[in-house]
């Protein structure tokens, strides 16, 4: 430490500048920078049916030239990527994400048929209309691994994951161990615990044939499909209330077309938003409905030679692993955290309970969770590495912390 720096005893010891007791001020953390949106392009291993012509078209197009959307937030520190859930897409991370980056460069991804992403229908089915495994997260790890060299070539990274996300992201470990920092899981889709009862029923629609009378009784049959998102949604978090119709939107897209922006004629007649003029985009809930299908416990039980070749292999994950999990977890119990602890091939294992959450801890209780992958990745990289300094996002602070943090930065040798 040079000499001229400050001390801990001085950091620490400021005379408060407002009055104790007042709210968090973190406008003393650095900026994330200007976000940014993009999409990166691939050659996918397999054609798919791709949807031409705007979202109510039925035209289609066989391509193997696909997108993946991203969202970057920050440009300093350790890089983060992040991979939503089902029925999501990468919205889900956005107030997360946005924590995140005043620490971490960030990018949140929308998983292929997802999202801004493609969205190819019958993806590897073209000359074979019977199910096949182009869907099984293992795949994902094709495109996770071409998108980051491209956009961060060589760089190692910290994989951080919820639900859905978390298929890709284990097996995504376990054959990429080489690349990664660390790896965190939240409310992970794993084990046996998976398929849950609320995806199995969309499976289970793929099997409506795909033909113009097939289309007219897919559409009928998930006529409520926009409820059944906004039940399954409520029901992953600890509070209900977190959801809105406006945060609903995000979430609910591409299936749902929900435009309050209607009406524009003026003339309150001839463009009027109805529940009937709002429609559904049938290409797209086809789409979730051939992935759901496909995939199965089997996929996210450990590796056997013989009897789960398909199975992830646990074991040769050995970076510093985070599992957190909402408390509240009604779809995928919490008790699942210790099974990570000794199936892993690293003793580093923390285990954090997330407190009045749900499945979707980050969404009920963002500031917990991005104060607790930021202390983890602290942990794992230094605190030299990361771009600013954590003092936290909640509690009563004594108000002195502007003084106290650039002290701090001082110490350690933080520019930010």
């Amino acid at each position: 430490m040079k000499s001229n720096t400050p001390s801990f005893y001085e950091a620490l010891s400021h005379s408060p500048v407002r009055a104790a007791g007042n709210k968090v001020d973190l406008s003393i953390y650095r900026g994330c920078g200007e976000t940014t949106y993009g999409k990166f392009e691939y050659n996918a291993p397999h054609e798919g049916l791709l949807q031409v012509g705007g979202p109510q078209s039925t035209e289609t197009e066989w391509n193997d030239q696909f997108e993946i959307a991203w969202t970057k937030v920050g440009d300093k520190g350790p890089l983060l990527l992040l991979l939503h859930g089902v029925p999501c897409n990468r919205a889900q991370w956005e107030e997360v994400q946005r924590l995140l980056g005043r620490f971490c460069e960030t990018i949140a991804i929308d998983m292929l048929g997802m999202g801004e992403s493609s969205q190819p229908r019958m993806y590897g089915r073209k000359n074979d209309p019977s199910e096949n495994d182009c869907w099984h997260w293992i795949n994902d790890v094709d495109y996770v691994e071409k998108l980051m060299q491209h956009e961060f070539p060589g760089r190692k990274f910290v994989l951080i994951a919820d639900d859905w996300g978390s298929g890709i992201a284990s097996h995504y470990a376990a054959k990429h161990n080489d690349r990664l920092l660390a790896l965190i899981q939240l409310d992970a889709i794993t084990f046996d615990g998976y398929p849950v009862n609320e995806i199995q029923a969309i499976g289970r629609a793929s099997q409506i044939p795909n033909t113009p009378e097939g289309e007219q009784t897919f559409a009928m049959a998930l006529g409520a499909f926009d409820q059944t998102l906004v039940q399954i949604l409520k029901t992953m978090v600890y509070d209900p209330g977190v959801y809105n119709q406006y945060k609903l939107r995000l979430l609910t897209f591409p299936y749902v077309d929900v435009d309050y922006e209607r009406n524009r004629a003026g003339d309150g007649v001839t463009d009027v938003a109805t529940s009937i003029t709002m429609l559904q985009n049938v290409h797209n809930m086809r789409v979730l409905a051939d992935r759901a299908a496909i995939l199965s416990p089997a996929l996210l039980l450990p590796y056997d030679e013989k009897r789960n070749p398909n199975g992830v292999k646990y074991n040769e994950i050995s970076v510093p692993t985070l599992i957190a999990w909402g408390e509240f977890d009604n779809m995928m119990p919490a008790a699942q955290t210790q099974r990570f602890a000794n199936i892993l091939g690293t003793d580093d294992v923390q285990i954090t309970y997330i407190p009045r959450a749900g499945h979707f801890a980050h969404t009920d209780q963002p500031l917990f969770v991005a104060d607790t992958m930021i202390n983890f990745v602290r942990r794992v990289v230094g605190r030299s590495a990361m771009a600013d300094i954590n003092i936290g996002n909640e509690g009563i602070w004594k108000g002195d912390e502007r003084a106290m943090i650039e002290d701090l930065r001082a110490i350690h040798g933080i520019m930010p």
